[in-house]
């Protein structure tokens, strides 16, 4: 489960001060180019207060994700959704943050989101454990599976930009995994 711990607000408020200038200047400007003293000038920071609170750049696309990924989970914990649609809830969730999804895949960023998303399936999310009908062994396998399929097929939906909806895209992905697009 993602822990949480006390934060002193300061720090959120530079955090996300320098997320947000990150973001604005990933739209017009290649990650690779973006510099910490342009995060730190624009957002009216120090460097030694971008230097407290990340060691890199990426760092911060990371407690972004971070975030959303405590966000999902506390979606599930509050109501979780049947396993035919964990999917769909899944897809949903991530669809209202498109635009930041898609922003990370244009800057080659899309490891971030991989590596969060892995870790959620298979460390975080304790809470689908009881979702699946399988035994012990298996459920590892199962939550790889989804952790790979999932990546897979949102990378696919947000770099594609085929108009495809989220509960086509759901109800390929449940066939694909049952075995139901196999002849």
């Amino acid at each position: 489960m993602l822990e949480r711990k006390y934060e002193n607000p300061m720090a959120i408020r530079s955090k996300n001060a320098l997320s947000e200038t990150l973001l604005k200047l990933m739209l017009y400007k290649p990650f690779k180019d973006i510099t910490v003293s342009d995060l730190t000038e624009r957002a009216g920071l120090s460097r030694q207060t971008f230097y407290t609170n990340f060691q890199k750049k990426e760092d911060i696309l990371a407690y972004l994700l971070r975030g959303l990924f405590q966000r999902y989970q506390d979606r599930l914990l509050a109501g979780m959704p049947e396993a035919e649609e964990l999917l769909i809830d899944y897809f949903l969730f991530w669809g209202e943050s498109r635009e930041f999804l898609s922003l990370l895949f244009r800057q080659g960023m899309g490891w971030l989101f991989q590596e969060c998303n892995r870790r959620f399936f298979l460390e975080d999310a304790q809470v689908l454990d009881g979702l699946f009908r399988c035994e012990d062994w298996q459920l590892p396998y199962i939550k790889a599976s989804l952790a790979g399929v999932s990546y897979e097929l949102m990378h696919m939906w947000l770099t594609t930009d085929q108009g495809l909806a989220v509960d086509r895209l759901s109800g390929m992905t449940r066939n694909l995994l049952s075995g139901g697009l196999f002849a």
